[in-house]
């Protein structure tokens, strides 16, 4: 990741954060009944975040954090460690997000999960890597190691 980069995914958390202050400033004079609730679903989020940085993908995990803030792509971590390759995987994120407008979300388990709900670019995943596929959805399964 370059500077120019990492200054984009500085200033999209930096954006989103101060969103969510917002939104806690908003339900605190509004409903503040209702403000556990939303101090719960981002303490949540930010548990997501920490586990997935945990895994030791760094290049993975930025693309995913980012992807995620911007409202792109969603994602779970099933597992404490996974062992991919990390720029190939962080290479295939970026073609796919820069090539699909439909919602995506990536499962991090034995492996990697990727379900896109919409167009999957050529040549981002290979015929191995196709779990499943239907009209609405395609899912593929990149193995650890790869």
């Amino acid at each position: 990741m370059d500077s120019q980069e990492a200054l984009k995914l500085v200033s999209t958390v930096r954006h989103e954060w101060m969103n969510r202050l917002q939104m806690i400033s908003l339900y605190a004079a509004l409903e503040p009944d209702k403000l556990e609730g939303l101090y719960e679903r981002y303490r949540q989020h930010a548990d997501e975040e920490s586990a997935l940085i945990r895994l030791n993908v760094p290049a993975t995990s930025l693309v995913v954090i980012q992807a995620n803030w911007e409202g792109r792509l969603t994602y779970s971590v099933s597992t404490d460690r996974v062992s991919l390759d990390d720029a190939c995987v962080a290479d295939k994120l970026v073609r796919l997000l820069s090539g699909t407008d439909g919602p995506i979300h990536v499962t991090f388990t034995d492996g990697l999960t990727v379900r896109v709900f919409g167009n999957v670019p050529e040549g981002v995943f290979t015929p191995e890597e196709v779990y499943e596929q239907t009209v609405e959805c395609s899912t593929f399964r990149l193995k650890e190691g790869n």
